[in-house]
């Protein structure tokens, strides 16, 4: 889930024909597959020369890293010996369970809190005045989530300290209306925008990982998550594999972005090694399905049994929830150690020179990013066995599932014209082939 959907209407328009495509194909051998290369918000890389919507690159670099870099668990709070009002001892890892009361979400929706949801200002100084004095962020792209209910709507956004802006004193703050099924992206209001020292918000970086941010008289200091930076010691990399990063996402699971080295493609791996905060549903004997996230997996035998993403919900991406996959939390508080956009142009040829280190285009003036969205998207259950099935009768099943099931793009090739006598004029001349492109994704 991103900051910013102005595009997200273009990419479902995308997704939704892509879906299409797969049908029929499955429907050829004998299978009904819906899946898809979803990329919700952001642009999948162009082919050389095609001209993308795209962001300017930012001008500071992040500051050095704090947290570990090899061993151990990161736990996502310091441990803790509070107990609750009832007496009840806090879980070992510090927390209590959530309880969110059907009365609060009743009265938030049954008032307007003197908010105007159109004014982006007045709905930030509503949000920013009940933030608790310290907050903890754990999308590895720095998102604060939030979801306010308020006048019979609902509404889901984020503040966020971007890496290479909060430097230059930039917090960008965005929501939309949340529509449990929409019938395409982007329904409902929306709004955003980029606070700095012009609108009186001051950040003042107390280390590379702790930002406090003041706004009329508030204070509220952003502890970011720190990540490991090693590579997975859950199992075994193929020989012409390569670990990139790890990550954090929205919805609770971390990932290792991985890459393969001989074919230039990416695939992500779940990352065991913390917590996974799901319980999971066999569909076969491997392929699970997250029943919370509704994230499936094949499990890898070849290589310790990981977890490799096959496929998201296609109702997620419609909707923008915390379960549309990883694609969206790359670990920008440690671009200058994975070297992400490096990988990217491997990948992507036509991105060389286009994009920033953390892969923001630099060509155009509108902020587009490079999506890794390596899976696919399903509607059924049926769907996700299907995927994981035909990728098994691949060469490669892993390039095939980070494909979302899409087959590759051959081009083709127009044969010569038949020469015509010289009576009857000169010869035909020979059609070109047509180039092998880039898939290419609308911003969002």
């Amino acid at each position: 889930m991103k900051g910013f959907w102005q595009g997200r209407r273009e990419s479902a328009l995308l997704q939704l024909v892509t879906a299409i495509v797969i049908l029929a194909i499955g429907a050829a051998c004998r299978a009904a597959p819906a899946t898809s290369t979803p990329s919700p918000t952001r642009v999948l890389p162009p082919s050389p020369g095609t001209p993308t919507p795209a962001a300017k690159s930012p001008a500071t670099p992040v500051a050095a890293r704090t947290s570990p870099s090899v061993g151990g668990t990161i736990p996502l709070l310091p441990q803790q010996t509070a107990i609750s009002k009832l007496g009840t001892p806090v879980s070992a890892s510090g927390f209590e369970p959530y309880l969110l009361l059907n009365q609060k979400f009743v009265e938030g929706l049954s008032t307007d809190g003197g908010v105007d949801v159109t004014d982006v200002d007045s709905v930030f100084r509503y949000l920013f005045g009940r933030f608790p004095d310290e907050v903890i962020v754990y999308p590895s792209e720095n998102y604060f989530y939030f979801i306010l209910n308020i006048d019979g709507r609902q509404f889901w956004g984020n503040m966020r300290l971007p890496a290479g802006r909060r430097e230059n004193g930039v917090l960008s703050f965005a929501y939309f209306e949340f529509i449990d099924f929409p019938s395409v992206p982007g329904q409902g209001l929306s709004r955003a925008k980029y606070y700095t020292d012009a609108d009186g918000l001051i950040i003042t970086e107390i280390d590379p990982l702790t930002w406090d941010v003041r706004f009329r008289g508030k204070t509220v200091r952003f502890h970011l998550h720190p990540l490991r930076t090693d590579p997975p010691e859950s199992f075994a990399l193929g020989p012409d594999e390569q670990f990139v990063e790890r990550t954090f996402d929205e919805s609770g699971y971390q990932f290792f972005l991985m890459f393969n080295k001989k074919k230039n493609y990416f695939f992500w791996v779940l990352n065991e090694e913390e917590t996974v905060p799901d319980t999971f549903e066999d569909l076969t004997d491997d392929t699970i399905l997250g029943v919370r996230s509704g994230f499936g997996f094949w499990v890898d035998a070849a290589h310790d049994n990981r977890k490799i993403l096959a496929a998201i919900r296609s109702i997620s991406v419609t909707r923008n929830d915390y379960y549309d996959g990883p694609f969206d939390q790359l670990a920008d508080n440690y671009v200058d150690v994975n070297k992400i956009s490096e990988f990217m142009a491997r990948a992507y040829p036509g991105l060389a020179g286009r994009i920033d280190k953390y892969g923001y285009h630099t060509d155009t003036d509108r902020g587009t990013r490079v999506a890794i969205s390596a899976y696919g998207s399903y509607f059924t259950k049926a769907d996700v066995i299907n995927l994981i099935e035909r990728a098994k009768l691949q060469e490669d099943p892993i390039w095939f599932l980070s494909r979302g099931g899409v087959p590759l793009f051959e081009p083709t090739v127009v044969p010569p014209a038949a020469s015509v006598t010289a009576e009857r004029g000169p010869t035909t001349p020979t059609p070109p082939p047509m180039p092998t492109q880039t898939p290419s994704v609308p911003a969002g």
